[in-house]
């Protein structure tokens, strides 16, 4: 009787061997998953309601503040179209294009001292970042806004609305893309060009840390028709201006 059952007891042991084992790896590659996409101690994903969109936009951050300080020096700051695209090129030249696939394998909105840590993300974490460090500046929440909107041909893109930059005259901006684009880039694509791409998209939902407007929000004409054959003849004469130092610096150089 003893003999019989010791079979039984071998093969109880060795099934139980395989599942103990099975479950150490399956263990094993979750501890992989999460060392290569770290979970946030945050727990949003995207938000859905009014008071999560606000609470995105995080001017008193403190790592927005020292980011701030980082760019502009000490406080407190004179508002100015240089400190406003010193703010922007920071963003744009600081932060690299990182898609949530690519990140976080969901759909994740980053909140500012996610983004500055990671130093990465997509449309909507760089309009967080630089809607936050506009605020932080002392933008009002009035004229000031991340904005989403569609197309109909896409997903949808997220931007900043501002209307301080020209005085009441509300702009859509390229949170991507700073004022004026590095290096040879910006001889044909100045950053006036990557904005006014911008029209395309119908805009759902704009938001800041205050306030929280759905597609009923208006802001006139916002940069309709913006890029005009005046712009155009402008763009091409300031490349020109620009090719023209581009040769001159070059000929010094030569006859130097």
């Amino acid at each position: 009787m003893m003999g019989s059952l010791r079979p039984q007891k071998r093969f109880l042991f060795a099934a139980s061997c395989g599942a103990l084992l099975v479950l150490l790896i399956i263990s094993g590659l979750g501890c992989v998953g999460r060392i290569i996409y770290p979970e946030s101690p945050v727990t949003h994903w995207f938000p859905a309601t009014e008071s999560e969109f606000k609470a995105y936009v995080t001017p008193e951050c403190q790592a927005v503040k020292e980011t701030l300080q980082a760019i502009l020096g000490e406080p407190p700051y004179t508002l100015s179209q240089l400190g406003f695209d010193s703010i922007r090129a920071w963003v744009a030249d600081n932060i690299a294009y990182k898609s949530d696939d690519e990140g976080w394998e969901k759909d994740y909105w980053q909140n500012p001292e996610e983004t500055l840590y990671y130093r990465t993300g997509d449309c909507e974490d760089f309009s967080i970042l630089l809607c936050s460090l506009l605020r932080a500046y002392g933008i009002d929440a009035e004229q000031v806004y991340v904005a989403i909107g569609v197309d109909g041909e896409e997903d949808g893109h997220a931007f900043v609305l501002e209307d301080w930059y020209c005085n009441g005259e509300w702009r859509r901006v390229e949170s991507q893309a700073a004022a004026q684009l590095p290096s040879y880039s910006r001889l044909f694509f100045p950053g006036s060009y990557l904005d006014s791409r911008l029209d395309k998209y119908e805009i759902t939902t704009v938001f800041n840390d205050l306030y929280w407007h759905d597609d009923s929000f208006s802001c006139g004409e916002a940069q309709e028709d913006s890029w005009t054959l005046a712009d155009i003849v402008t763009a091409i004469g300031n490349i020109i201006e620009r090719l023209l130092r581009l040769l001159g610096s070059l000929l010094g150089l030569l006859l130097s």
